[in-house]
């Protein structure tokens, strides 16, 4: 009997092991496509796990995008995201895993479900529902527990595995996404002025929509775009690229989440509002 209480102790402490605090490392680097998907970016997972990681108060960047100087001088300051699906035919489960620099994976939430119908809105579900591991986590960046020997043993590898990826690292252009039903919440907040837009508004590119009797219009560049309503000279969002080839992570000063085109060329933002629950806003193209 003591021989089998001390499996069992040995076999939980292995598990919880993986659930080590995450504090040790500063950014999370996210695949533009997960194992399981047919596409990039497919049910805009990819870009939806970019901005949960940004939520809770991690550092992201796509794996295509170039990585900053720290990043490329000590590889094992970040973390690999990939999520598992393990789906039947009525439940939709997802867990996130993080993979160190060694390949090791060092941390793993529970398996967030959904039985919802519609495959992206239970794949949502089952993604926000194995994030609430993450967000108990309250991670917060602490550089003083990195241990060195531990970093200075990979250095030389992950630097020319980073300088590999960045050299192959190219940029993408965004293109319209297949058509999504999206239901529009009758209220919401007004809108608050981005004091320091993130993008370039000099670019040519215009886009015009309508919503709720209001004219709003997109400005493009490089980066993404910069949102406007009309008779006003500060964009009151950002649609910054989030790697994939169709969404773009959507800032304001109240807002954050995901924005895409659908098969009309309508914008489509998504986010939480106060009581986490989520709000699609459809600005109709014109």
């Amino acid at each position: 009997m003591k021989h089998i209480i001390f499996i069992l102790a040995f076999f939980v402490g292995t598990i919880s092991g993986i659930g080590q605090s995450l504090d040790q490392y500063k950014y999370i680097i996210i695949p533009e496509k997960f194992e399981f998907s047919k596409e990039e970016n497919q049910y805009q997972l990819n870009a939806l796990t970019k901005f949960l990681f940004e939520k809770y108060g991690f550092k992201t960047l796509m794996k295509s995008e170039e990585k900053p100087k720290d990043l490329q001088e000590n590889y094992c300051l970040g973390l690999s995201a990939n999520l598992k699906e393990n789906s039947g035919l009525f439940v939709t489960k997802l867990v996130v895993q993080l993979e160190d620099c060694r390949g090791d994976i060092v941390y793993k939430t529970k398996e967030g479900t959904s039985r919802i119908k519609d495959f992206k809105e239970a794949h949502h579900e089952a993604l926000r529902d194995a994030f609430s591991d993450i967000e108990e986590m309250n991670y917060q960046y602490n550089d003083a527990v990195i241990s060195e020997a531990g970093l200075s043993e990979n250095d030389n590898q992950s630097q020319v595995v980073e300088k590999s990826e960045v050299v192959q690292a190219k940029p993408k252009v965004a293109p319209t996404q297949t058509a999504e039903e999206v239901k529009e919440t009758t209220t919401a907040p007004p809108e608050v002025v981005v004091e320091t837009p993130m993008l370039n508004n000099s670019s040519a590119g215009k886009l015009n929509f309508l919503k709720g009797g209001a004219a709003y219009f997109l400005k493009k560049s490089d980066s993404g775009y910069a949102f406007y309503q009309e008779n006003s000279e500060e964009p009151f969002a950002v649609l910054a690229k989030s790697g994939g080839e169709d969404s773009f992570i959507y800032k304001s000063l109240t807002r954050q989440g995901v924005a895409y085109f659908d098969a009309e060329g309508n914008l489509v933002v998504e986010y939480l509002d106060q009581e986490n629950k989520s709000v699609k806003l459809v600005y109709k193209a014109n």
